[in-house]
C-alpha cells in the first residue's frame, strides 16, 4: 500500500482512539499520512452520530472532503465512526461519492480497502460489532507526548 491518507476525526475522545488506530494500521501497511488533503489519494472521515448538529458536522465533512474527489475520481473517500454504524445502510444510497461505510466495529479493515484497486466492495457498507481495541493494535498518537486517551467502553448511548 503506498496510498497518502488524509484523516478527520469528529466527536468524542473514543473516535480519536479510534482514530489513531487507523493510522496505526496505515503507517504499519506503508501508507503515509498526510495533513493537507490535496495531497491525499484516500480522504477518511471518523464521524459522530450522538446529536443532531454532531450528525450535521459529520455530514458537512464528508462532503466537503468529497470536493476534493471531484477533481480526481482515482481518490476514495472512506466514512467511518458512529454515523457509518448507525445509518451506513441508507447513506450508501444518498452518498454515492463515498467508496465505503466502516462501523465501529470493523474499522480496522481500512487497510484492506487501501490495497484495492478498483472501489471499495460492492456493498460499501460493513456494520460489524462494536471493537474495543487490546493493546497490540498499532495506534499513531497525535496528541502531546506526554498524554493519550485510553478506550475503555465503547459506543455511546446516543
Amino acid at each position: 500500500m503506498a496510498a497518502k491518507v488524509y484523516l478527520q476525526t469528529l466527536g468524542c475522545p473514543k473516535n480519536l482512539v479510534d482514530s489513531e488506530i487507523m493510522l496505526g494500521l496505515v503507517a504499519r501497511e506503508g501508507g503515509e499520512i498526510v495533513l493537507d488533503p490535496d495531497e491525499a489519494d484516500v480522504y477518511v472521515v471518523n464521524t459522530c452520530a450522538f446529536i443532531g448538529p454532531a450528525k450535521q458536522e459529520s455530514i458537512d465533512a464528508i462532503l466537503e472532503l468529497a470536493r476534493y474527489k471531484e477533481s480526481d475520481p482515482s481518490r476514495r473517500l472512506v466514512v467511518t465512526g458512529c454515523l457509518s454504524q448507525r445509518y451506513g445502510a441508507e447513506l450508501q444510497d444518498s452518498m454515492p461519492e463515498v467508496d465505503a461505510f466502516l462501523g465501529t466495529g470493523d474499522f480496522t479493515r481500512l487497510p484492506e480497502l487501501l490495497r484495492q484497486v478498483g472501489p471499495a466492495d460492492a456493498s460499501r457498507y460493513g456494520g460489524a460489532a462494536h471493537l474495543l481495541p487490546d493493546l497490540s493494535m498499532p495506534r499513531l498518537r497525535s496528541g502531546a507526548f506526554y498524554s493519550a486517551y485510553l478506550k475503555v467502553s465503547v459506543v455511546c448511548d446516543h
